[in-house]
């Protein structure tokens, strides 16, 4: 099965790159109520709740999960292919891991 885009690629207007590097991608999310945005991927990461909100996600499978977060929540996340409907504005700060250890030229020898 085909990968789902990355959420970036589906929506550039509410997913804003805002630092990356070899190791993490970091996002800045903002998406209005009544936001429907199709099938996409997140990779592992950890996001933060900048207000409370509330989304539905359903699943390449068709599970649907309600999710509510309050302000300043943290959660991690193991990655994901999903749709989600958007029912109250939601501000979110992702940080996406790509890598945990420095390059192998930066180690101490």
């Amino acid at each position: 099965m085909e990968k789902a885009p990355d959420s970036t690629q589906v929506d550039p207007t509410g997913h804003r790159v805002a630092f990356e590097n070899d190791h993490v991608r970091v996002l800045e999310i903002h998406q209005l109520a009544g936001r429907e945005l199709p099938m996409h991927s997140h990779p592992p990461r950890v996001i933060v709740a900048i207000n409370g909100y509330e989304l539905e996600s359903t699943t390449a499978e068709g599970k649907v999960t309600v999710v509510a977060r309050r302000a300043g929540e943290t959660i991690w996340s193991d990655g994901e292919e999903h749709s989600a409907l958007i029912v109250s504005e939601a501000h979110t700060i992702e940080v996406e891991i790509k890598s945990a250890r420095r390059p192998v030229e930066d180690r101490p020898a």
